[in-house]
């Protein structure tokens, strides 16, 4: 009877060891969130003096736009702003810190919209897909240890004989 106490006394102890270890080795597993997330999109002219399809369809990329995001911690409070231009196709590509002052960005946090276009007879914004009024990063496209990627848009902008009466947000140039 002993023995089996004895035995089992061991038993509790060998257990006790191996969860011990296992929790020392967690606490030791790398934190795989990637230092930066980017996010990337498009911008492109919509004309509507076009046929419908066209109009829809066949929207064309506007280089030189700009297109920027805005971050805010728990509390609400600016805490990152960046930007990038468009590049010959249209396309832009932010990347973003993780942290900022000790604090953790997230994607969710942040707000993405149209700057300025880079054309001046394509200029006015439009709102499709929030380019006008922002757009939060929610489409993961891309993950890996070192890297994220969000998509967003593609934002347009129209030309001013396209803008709707009493809508005075045209794009800077």
């Amino acid at each position: 009877m002993a023995r089996i106490r004895s035995m089992r006394a061991l038993a509790l102890a060998a257990a006790a060891v191996v969860i011990a270890a296992a929790a020392r080795a967690a606490a030791r597993v790398p934190d795989y969130h990637p230092s930066t997330f980017t996010v990337t999109g498009k911008v492109q002219c919509q004309d509507c003096t076009k046929n419908w399809n066209a109009y829809a369809y066949n929207a064309r990329p506007i280089p030189g736009s700009v297109v920027g995001i805005t971050c805010v911690d728990d509390r609400d409070r600016v805490v990152y702003h960046g930007s990038d231009a468009t590049d010959g196709q249209g396309v832009f590509s932010i990347e973003v810190p993780s942290k900022v002052n000790g604090a953790d960005l997230v994607p969710s946090r942040c707000l993405v919209r149209l700057a300025s276009s880079g054309d001046a007879g394509c200029a006015v914004f439009t709102d499709f897909n929030g380019g006008k009024a922002g757009q939060k990063p929610s489409r993961l496209t891309h993950f890996s240890p070192d890297k994220a990627t969000y998509a967003v848009g593609p934002y347009y902008c129209t030309l001013p004989r396209c803008d709707v009466k009493g809508d005075d947000d045209a794009c800077s140039y």
